[in-house]
């Protein structure tokens, strides 16, 4: 009888050391931001950094109660004009910095519930394929701000 409370108490204490090494290996996100929207406008944009885990990951999709969809977009020079598309994933390579910012990889917010008021925060909940769900807290800035990262990696 006290051979299988131990073996279980074993057990437990395992299983918590195995996922706390696995939330420490997960992509850490900071600096989220978007920017203010005017009345009546239902789409805005995310941004934020995420630095890779100890091993390689993928955002793969992205939710919001303040938004029905956000999808992942990437925009593309071509023919001289800039163009924004959905993309699947944004790879997260181990141990690297991926920036998400205006005028590049970011999370599209569609189907706002309201305007976007600088100051007010809100939460969206990043999907890793390795590493699960992320709720990640989102501060809304002016719509004149600019991103405040200096150095990018994409």
């Amino acid at each position: 009888m006290r051979t299988r409370f131990v073996h279980r108490l074993v057990i437990v204490a395992l299983s918590a050391c195995t996922v706390t090494a696995w939330a420490g290996d997960a992509p850490v996100v900071s600096d989220a931001w978007a920017r203010a929207t005017p009345p009546g406008v239902d789409v805005g944009a995310a941004y934020m950094v995420i630095q890779g885990g100890k091993q390689a990951d993928r955002l793969v999709a992205a939710s919001s109660a303040r938004a029905a969809m956000v999808h992942l977009h990437t925009v593309e020079e071509q023919g001289g004009m800039a163009k924004m598309r959905a993309i699947d994933a944004v790879d997260v390579p181990a141990g690297q910095r991926v920036t998400l910012a205006p005028k590049s990889t970011h999370l599209m917010l569609m189907g706002l519930d309201s305007a976007l008021v600088a100051g007010q925060t809100f939460v969206v909940t990043l999907s890793f394929a390795e590493s699960g769900e992320q709720s990640v807290t989102v501060t809304v800035k002016a719509a004149t701000a600019t991103d405040d990262h200096a150095h990018h990696q994409h």
